[in-house]
């Protein structure tokens, strides 16, 4: 089994982005030969007059029965989007808030926190040129784990063809290209390494490709792409959309923060929002 990944969780609702989650959650068990988690966090029973100060957790009523139904059947539509073909091992988890404050981003943080090798994986609901926003997006800058992110609005996720890993010389660069070789090697998928520079003759994109060639098995088919831009992202972007079979993207990312990276704009952003493939980030929190 791998050493880098060896549990993926995926939170759980029972909408189309959760789903689609679960479906990129899914090839990456399986390419990483992992533990699939279907995650969900639920909520406290809603009080009642006749509740207070208890909340009758131990006693079933209408609200409970709702609540159980609910959560059963966001784990049903799950195992039903991963299909009858799925073979890894497969865990369902529930995780009941501490208090009537929703606070679904930090209990899920929290569960991430007892994992060493753990992948998050989210859905979210964003269309081209919009940020992401809400729980996903405090997530995305909050997890000390790796995160990859495919939207709804793309078609389902089927399959994964190749690895596309963006080089910069950086230290979370550094890291996603570990990550990267790691996937690759378990589920022998081909690599293109990619380096954008603004200039024709820079001799930089030879010395990051040669960098990264150490760090995979010398049987994986591996290219190296240098592009030609002023703008990585607009780089990136036109590379994916040429691309012939199912990328997914594996980058680095700054990690600037959820305020700044508003305000600055960055290239994992960018390729989250726009990119027409899955986009797995790493950063150096973990």
């Amino acid at each position: 089994m791998s050493q880098a990944i060896q549990r993926i969780v995926v939170p759980v609702d029972g909408t189309p982005a959760a789903l689609a989650a679960v479906r990129l959650a899914g090839e990456l068990a399986r390419h990483w030969q992992a533990t699939l988690e279907l995650t969900q966090v639920r909520p406290l029973y809603p009080a009642e007059l006749s509740d207070i100060p208890a909340n009758r957790l131990g006693e079933p009523d209408h609200d409970h029965r709702v609540m159980e139904a609910s959560v059963a059947e966001a784990f049903r539509r799950a195992r039903e989007a991963l299909g009858p073909e799925f073979a890894r091992p497969l865990e369902e988890v529930t995780l009941r808030e501490q208090d009537l404050v929703h606070h679904r981003a930090r209990d899920l943080l929290d569960h991430l926190r007892r994992y060493d090798h753990a992948l998050l994986v989210l859905g979210i609901h964003a269309r081209p040129g919009h940020l992401v926003a809400g729980l996903g997006d405090t997530l995305l800058h909050k997890a000390r784990c790796p995160v990859a992110v495919v939207r709804d609005d793309r078609p389902p996720v089927a399959g994964i063809d190749r690895l596309l890993l963006p080089l910069d010389g950086s230290s979370h660069s550094d890291r996603a290209v570990r990550l990267a070789a790691d996937l690759a090697a378990t589920g022998d998928l081909p690599v293109t390494l990619l380096h954008c520079s603004a200039r024709p003759s820079d001799t930089q994109s030879d010395w990051l490709f040669a960098q990264a060639r150490r760090h995979f098995p010398a049987h994986l088919p591996l290219d190296t792409r240098p592009l030609l831009d002023r703008s990585p992202a607009q780089a990136l972007l036109r590379e994916i959309h040429q691309a012939p079979d199912r990328p997914l993207l594996i980058m680095g990312r700054r990690g600037l923060g959820q305020w700044r990276e508003q305000l600055l704009g960055s290239v994992s952003r960018r390729m989250i929002t726009e990119a027409p493939c899955p986009v797995m980030v790493v950063t150096d929190k973990e």
